[in-house]
């Protein structure tokens, strides 16, 4: 192999490695807090009633509800709900938490997305980090779902990486709302499992052996 193939193999390689990344990244949350939001030229702020961010942002893209059961009324407000405002790829998805009608907290979800990309779903789509608005944009309504409800996890207080490997120090106690998810994908792949954790993919397993749907 002369030089040039060298050098061009290793470009190539390169852009590769480049483009893998920046997909990853684009549908990692960017967990990133603020007291405010600017919807055209009005402010949301912590605080806030939820009439008041229907009155400056609009119907949010999707309405997450942590609590067992349904709601009574369309317009019925959870004691807990997350609010998804998709404002095109150019934007961070802002992540509105609400608690008994209340804004509580504003986070960022990663890089917001045109609709056309929904339905380019796979088994290899579904990562840890992965939102589940955009799980759901992108891959439909899971096969079952069941909500685990409220249980206190482990996390880690900060990640050593020493070699490649990760390892955790300390740990803290937390609450977070737990789903499962399972989806199939035909007969030649294995059923997956989702766990997700306050709306974001938290662990995803392998189950039994899909089916072709009848």
């Amino acid at each position: 192999m002369t030089l040039d193939q060298i050098f061009s193999s290793s470009v190539t390689l390169t852009v590769r490695a480049l483009a893998l990344l920046i997909a990853v990244f684009s549908v990692m949350p960017v967990v990133q807090a603020s007291d405010a939001i600017r919807c055209g030229s009005r402010l949301v702020t912590v605080e806030s009633r939820a009439a008041d961010i229907l009155a400056a942002c609009g119907e949010p893209d999707f309405r997450d509800v942590q609590s067992y059961g349904g709601l009574g009324l369309p317009d019925e407000i959870a004691e807990s709900e997350r609010w998804t405002y998709n404002f095109g790829s150019n934007k961070l998805l802002q992540v509105l938490h609400l608690r008994n009608g209340r804004l509580s907290k504003i986070e960022t979800g990663g890089y917001g997305f045109p609709k056309a990309e929904a339905g380019d779903c796979s088994a290899s789509f579904i990562v840890e980090g992965l939102s589940k608005y955009r799980l759901l944009e992108t891959c439909g309504e899971p096969l079952t779902r069941r909500d685990i409800g409220y249980v206190t996890t482990l996390r880690p207080t900060y990640r050593q990486n020493f070699g490649g490997i990760s390892q955790s120090h300390g740990h803290y106690a937390l609450e977070v709302y737990r789903e499962e998810w399972v989806y199939n994908f035909g007969s030649r792949r294995f059923l997956r499992i989702v766990i997700l954790e306050d709306g974001v993919v938290a662990d995803v397993q392998n189950g039994g052996r899909g089916f072709n749907p009848r």
